[in-house]
């Protein structure tokens, strides 16, 4: 009789579900104020934009709370690459995701800030 190796399952990372939390969060965020909002605003003139404008209030805090973001994926990022427990699969596709959510908060901030047009899809 063959003896079989038990091993104890994986722990699941909380760097890594952090990671991905705020990677699908940016990414949302970024969609729907640069792509969906102009959408929505060329379908229906009259519906209210989503999207914070630079001179109002909501902008700087936006603008704060995403670049917060930014930065505590850049650390989570470091912390998920220097660990042991997580395979070297999930951390390549969370530093693609990682790095997609980045360019997608730039995108953001140029379009709201108005110091560029909302790209094409």
């Amino acid at each position: 009789m063959a003896s079989s190796v038990l091993q104890p399952p994986r722990r699941k990372s909380l760097t890594l579900s952090l990671t991905w939390l705020l990677t699908a969060g940016l990414c949302l965020i970024t969609v729907e104020n640069v792509w969906l909002d102009a959408w929505l605003k060329a379908k229906m003139p009259d519906f209210p934009s989503l999207a914070p404008e630079p001179p109002s209030p909501v902008w700087p805090v936006s603008f704060a709370v995403i670049g917060i973001a930014c930065a505590v994926l850049l650390v989570g990022q470091v912390l998920l690459m220097r660990r042991a427990g997580v395979s070297r699969y999930m951390r390549i596709i969370a530093g693609v995701a990682v790095a997609a959510a980045l360019c997608l908060s730039v995108i953001w901030f140029r379009v709201t800030s108005r110091l560029a047009a909302p790209p094409h899809l």
